[in-house]
């Protein structure tokens, strides 16, 4: 995969320039109905250290028929960024691109552990990594970081609401099994919020969690348990 000219904002640049630069690269995301017919997909997922000086980034390619990994690609380093909020695309990004970079299969969608639209300045990590490289892409976070839905979610499987935030549809909270906790969809770049939407569901056929992302999670978690004394 071959990233764009312009992928990440330094993680040094203070947290006021970080902000500046969301909202600049938000307006050049594409909010359209995504492809639900996706034959592969790519989820990542970052797990850190105890202490969270190191990271352990992981993007797993799964066939979308068998669930089936087709490839991996991790990457291991010194976290460059301490957490602050707003800026976790800027931390994460920085060490899923070289994974993304790595990978010998272009897949259809991107499938990312956090947040696309569904974010203060409008650009997630969802966000950050489709445009970096120009693909589709989709968020789906455990927990609303913005937003109220607009309707009652319904407790069965399938069931989403919208999630509004400053008069705005960013997201939606989409029930992938009954009787559990919801996830957050949201568009990262050439998805909607009712195709996000609808791919999370789609792409959860037993537990909570997608099972591209359920692979990459395990993947990360592998990568840091390998590299522990």
């Amino acid at each position: 995969m071959v990233k764009l000219a312009e992928t990440l904002a330094p993680p040094t640049i203070e947290a006021d320039d970080v902000h500046a630069w969301q909202l600049a690269q938000a307006s050049r995301v594409a909010v359209q109905p995504g492809a639900l017919d996706v034959a592969l997909v790519a989820a990542c997922d970052v797990a850190y250290s105890k202490d969270d000086a190191h990271a352990f980034a992981a993007t797993v390619v799964v066939e979308r028929d068998t669930w089936k990994e087709i490839e991996r690609s991790t990457w291991t380093g010194p976290v460059p960024a301490a957490y602050e909020p707003g800026r976790f695309s800027v931390r994460e990004a920085a060490c899923l691109l070289p994974t993304l970079e790595a990978l010998a299969t272009r897949p259809d969608v991107l499938l990312i552990d956090g947040h696309g639209r569904a974010h203060p300045r409008r650009f997630g990590l969802a966000c950050h990594l489709g445009l970096a490289f120009d693909i589709a892409s989709v968020g789906c976070a455990k927990s609303v970081l913005v937003g109220t839905p607009a309707v009652e979610l319904g407790d069965l499987s399938g069931s989403s609401a919208e999630l509004v935030h400053d008069g705005e549809v960013v997201g939606a909270l989409v029930r992938t099994c009954t009787g559990v906790k919801p996830v957050c969809a949201s568009p990262g770049h050439r998805f909607d919020v009712a195709t996000s939407a609808a791919l999370v569901a789609a792409l959860a056929p037993e537990f909570r969690i997608p099972e591209p992302l359920r692979q990459a999670h395990h993947a990360s978690i592998e990568l840091r348990a390998a590299a522990s004394p």
